[in-house]
């Protein structure tokens, strides 16, 4: 899981994500940390496509007001949990309209934290993909797995960030783990995230101008599979 914290005063933001270690020490879950003492700084990196599963964004900062940072991550499409890190509560309404996840509350406890990650973690390990990485386990969110490709025995996962997780399994029996309607098996050796296809031709083409091989003896099935799914995304839920 890949953290960011955004905080001006360095004392507080290393305090934080202390606590944050030490939390996360109790869990199955692996994670990265990436530090901001200034709000633009991390809206840039953002917009650069450096991807976080969670923003933890101090509300009152020198050169910026968190919840008009906020504000600006959603208005380039960014998908994650913010969390807000605050004296006060008094912005509560007003985090709605960011789709914010909560907050903690400084003086920083570890039972606010708990209080607060406790409610995320179970969605965040259902829609991830579960893989052990030299003796810790690592959770991809299936939003961020754009393929998987096979090598013999081997399968390489390929993430929207560009990270590469070899791991040593069938691609027949990843498939049947992922089990996500989002995912196609397309080729012997491919599995492709239909959500990342941007044309279907000969060939998958992915946003990134990757090309992914399609199966030529089932080509006309899989590629109205795909388009039996991109009708079905389009559609309104009731």
């Amino acid at each position: 899981m890949r953290l960011a914290i955004c905080d001006d005063n360095e004392l507080e933001r290393n305090f934080l994500q202390s606590l944050l270690k030490k939390y996360f020490s109790g869990t199955s879950i692996s994670c990265e940390f990436t530090l901001y003492d200034r709000g633009i700084s991390l809206y840039y990196d953002v917009m650069e496509e450096i991807e976080y599963d969670i923003i933890f964004l101090d509300l009152f900062m020198r050169d910026s007001f968190g919840l008009s940072i906020a504000q600006k991550l959603r208005g380039i499409q960014y998908k994650g949990k913010i969390i807000f890190c605050t004296v006060s509560a008094d912005y509560a309404l007003e985090s709605y309209d960011v789709y914010a996840s909560g907050y903690i509350l400084k003086p920083y406890s570890l039972k606010d934290i708990r209080r607060t990650l406790d409610r995320y973690l179970p969605e965040y390990q259902c829609n991830s993909y579960k893989i052990n990485q030299k003796a810790q386990y690592v959770y991809i969110p299936y939003n961020d797995i754009m393929y998987v490709e096979s090598s013999n025995n081997k399968c390489t996962i390929h993430r929207s960030d560009g990270r590469e997780y070899n791991i040593y399994k069938k691609l027949t029996e990843v498939e049947e783990e992922l089990k996500d309607p989002r995912f196609l098996r397309c080729h012997q050796s491919y599995l492709v995230n239909m959500n990342y296809i941007s044309e279907a031709n000969n060939s998958f083409l992915l946003q990134n101008g990757e090309e992914i091989l399609i199966r030529a003896k089932s080509k006309k099935e899989i590629q109205q599979k795909f388009m039996d799914y991109k009708a079905q995304s389009a559609c309104p839920s009731n």
